[in-house]
């Protein structure tokens, strides 16, 4: 029988928007005249079972992201998948006398989780994990290990084989490297990317982690998605690095809670209509709140960098009252400028990229000689180059290396590959090919799509099935809105994420045709690969394809690369 209202529960392996540190989460969804008494109850429930297991402090906590009720409790590192059993029984429990879910009695249930509880014991865990957090180490917790320090002081641990915690030299596990988290709606990867090119410019072997791939100095050690808990550990456990630049993904931070414990500085790039209606977050407010988890990390005098343009981040940067350098496309207004908080802003003025740190202004590079696609046209391209920009200063990087990588990256494809490149093929059409998946990303690429002549227009265009049909139905509306003279619709089997083949595509064409685009101009394909061999048969001489490239990268890019003219 199923649990009313239940729909997920997750284990915790770093800080969320509700706990600090590991644990358990549930996410439900019940009738909102009960909601509170029933978070109450459960907060009772799950303190009862914590507490009869001998789990010292236990915390537990609750909040309402109508219509969903997120539910979440402390538990020893040994007991994480245990806490999600004793999440889900105290909803048991706390659903017994005012609905008619009957549950077990709680002893029959502690008892249960004391069995569970037993067979996962892993004694000498938590009390190196306590001394791990008493000495301030860059502690990074994965699934079934766990390191402390960076870098070459980085020492990785599996769970059943943790050393005695005086063992440890623990002053050289605390945080030495410097480390800048990234994260944001759009433009994460591509601020990732060039900042992790300023520090390498500048000397240091820079890690990096985002969606495409996880590097350390000239080494690429995967190519996947790498914005998760995954990523960050691959670099900061790596024993070259000594500069860390990890993308931060909202799923990840949901999923498993932040990976890093103290960072110099956390970039928010902006907060965008995208992921909204899953995993209990429903609002751009409530999204703002997940992504700026980052700045928990910052150490003391670290600061946090985010956008000035941007009303979501205005507002979380200015309730956490964290130093803050913010971006900006404008000039900044005198309030900005005299923040209690503002440790500088970046921003365009007479076409040049500024920087106002106190009564020190730094002139650093015109916008016309940015490497990137679209230079100072592109408005997206410069809104990433000022906060990476803003964090490289605050980090301390050179000028010099600053301005070399602003001007030299993007002009060769593979520095950000996916990120609106241009190719022109020898048939004499050009392709324009992005990563974009949501409304702004899709505006910015029309945008630097309007600025290439062409003759004819195609897109070719997906989405994945765990964003709201409404959601859907309006990127199809932007991309008929485009006037394509050919529209492809894919269906990329692998983002169904629980829809059926063909569901995904047939909502797209609904929104294409609301917005005036005729059906013959409509067209279905398979996936990326299929998409780009319908484009290639179709451009002439003259045309333009913008290419939204969502999978099977590698082989399109290089299907792509073999027309292009040298």
């Amino acid at each position: 029988m199923s649990t009313p209202y239940l729909i997920d529960t997750r284990r915790l392996t770093g800080r969320t928007i509700l706990l600090d540190g590991p644990g358990a989460v549930i996410e439900t969804r019940p009738p909102p005249d009960i909601a509170v008494h029933l978070g109450a109850r459960w907060r009772r429930e799950a303190r009862h079972i914590a507490r009869a297991l001998g789990w010292e402090d236990v915390e537990v906590a609750s909040r309402w992201f109508q219509p969903t009720l997120h539910l979440a409790l402390t538990a020893p590192l040994d007991q994480l998948m245990v806490a999600t059993h004793v999440a889900e029984w105290a909803w048991e429990l706390a659903l017994h006398g005012i609905t008619e879910h009957v549950s077990p009695r709680r002893s029959r249930i502690v008892a249960r989780m004391q069995r569970r509880a037993d067979a996962a014991a892993q004694p000498g865990l938590e009390p190196f994990h306590r001394a791990a957090l008493k000495a301030r180490a860059q502690l990074i917790i994965g699934d079934g290990d766990l390191s402390v320090g960076e870098g070459a002081n980085a020492s990785v641990f599996p769970f059943a084989d943790v050393p005695d915690a005086g063992s440890i030299d623990w002053p050289s596990t605390r945080h030495r490297i410097p480390v800048a988290l990234v994260t944001g709606t759009n433009g994460k990867t591509t601020t990732t990317r060039l900042l992790a090119r300023m520090a390498k410019a500048a000397g240091f072997v820079a890690g990096h982690c985002c969606t495409d791939a996880v590097e350390v100095g000239d080494e690429v050690l995967d190519r996947d998605d790498y914005s998760g808990p995954g990523g960050a550990r691959r670099v900061l456990r790596h024993p070259n690095c000594n500069f860390a630049v990890l993308e931060v993904a909202r799923g990840g931070m949901l999923r498993r809670g932040l990976t890093v414990r103290f960072a110099d500085t956390a970039i928010v790039t902006n907060i965008g209509d995208d992921h909204l209606n899953d995993m209990g977050i429903h609002t751009k407010r409530q999204l703002a709140e997940v992504k700026f988890l980052v700045a928990k990390s910052l150490r003391p005098g670290g600061v946090l960098v985010t956008n000035a343009d941007n009303e979501y981040c205005r507002e979380q940067a200015r309730r956490l009252s964290k130093p803050t350098a913010w971006f900006s496309l404008a000039s900044p207004t005198r309030s900005l400028l005299r923040g209690v908080n503002t440790r500088g802003v970046a921003f365009v003025e007479d076409g040049v990229m500024t920087y106002q740190l106190g009564a020190r202004t730094i002139r650093v590079l015109p916008t016309d000689e940015l490497g990137m696609p679209g230079g100072g046209a592109a408005r997206h391209n410069v809104a990433n180059a000022l906060a990476a920009m803003a964090a490289a200063i605050h980090l301390k990087l050179p000028l010099k290396a600053i301005r070399a990588t602003l001007r030299e990256f993007g002009r060769d494809r593979n520095d950000n590959r996916g990120r609106s490149n241009v190719y022109s093929l020898r048939n004499g059409a050009k392709v324009l090919a992005d990563f974009g998946h949501n409304p702004e990303s899709l505006s910015a690429v029309f945008a630097t799509a309007r600025a290439l002549p062409h003759r004819r227009l195609l897109v070719s265009i997906g989405q994945a099935g765990d964003r709201d049909d409404a959601a859907i139905i309006a990127l199809g509306q932007m991309a008929g809105a485009a006037r394509p003279d050919r529209l492809l619709i894919k269906d990329m089997e692998k983002y169904l994420r629980g829809r059926a083949p063909g569901e995904i595509p047939a909502l797209l064409a609904q929104g294409a045709r609301a917005a005036g685009l005729p059906e013959d101009r409509i067209a279905f394909v398979g996936g990326d690969l299929a998409a780009w061999q319908s484009a290639e048969a179709w451009l002439q001489d003259g045309d333009l394809a913008v290419m939204f490239v969502h999978s099977e990268n590698e082989a399109v890019f290089a299907a792509i690369e073999a027309q292009t003219r040298t």
